[in-house]
């Protein structure tokens, strides 16, 4: 009897091993490994309009500039010009990444856009600018309320960055 008991408890032993070991791996990774993003996501966002011609909504290829000023008409210009060439417009609507730096520092600024058909010579800008707006997360960001992350007191403002105090 004593032969039996041995590989019965010796395979007992071995499935609750194995369990054990499935079991602490599903639970994930520990605090210490969570993994962070790599890189920043850049200064690019997405500019979706609607382009009109002749009265009705455009439909075709068209090379698009686009220019940051400091105002609404007049100013100056704020960092390069993004062109997009062959942009596909369908019944008035297209979309672009632009790109323009690190330009975007709370000031007031304008988009000026100018567009010509894709075979086309000279551009025609676009009248009036448009206000860049910001995202409301944006907004909010340039004011955080002060909150706890463990243990440590944070609180956000626009011209002084966010402040970080230890009350442990």
């Amino acid at each position: 009897m004593k032969g039996r008991r041995c590989p019965t408890s010796v395979a007992a032993l071995m499935l609750l091993l194995v369990l054990t070991a499935g079991m602490s791996q599903a639970q994930g990774p520990g605090p210490q490994e969570i993994t962070r993003p790599q890189a920043p996501v850049g200064s690019a966002f997405t500019y979706q309009g609607y382009l009109s011609e002749g009265g009705g909504p455009a439909d075709g290829n068209y090379d698009m500039q686009f220019i940051l000023y400091d105002a609404l008409s007049g100013g100056s210009q704020v960092g390069s010009i993004v062109t997009k060439e062959d942009v596909v417009v369908t019944d008035g609507i297209f979309s672009v990444a632009l790109n323009f730096g690190s330009v975007f520092d709370g000031t007031a600024l304008w988009l000026e856009a100018a567009v010509r058909p894709g075979s086309g010579t000279g551009y025609t800008i676009l009248s009036p600018r448009q206000g860049i707006t910001p995202a409301p997360y944006a907004l909010y960001a340039l004011d955080i309320p002060q909150h706890d992350h463990f243990g440590e007191t944070w609180t956000g403002y626009a011209d002084h960055g966010l402040y970080v105090q230890n009350y442990a």
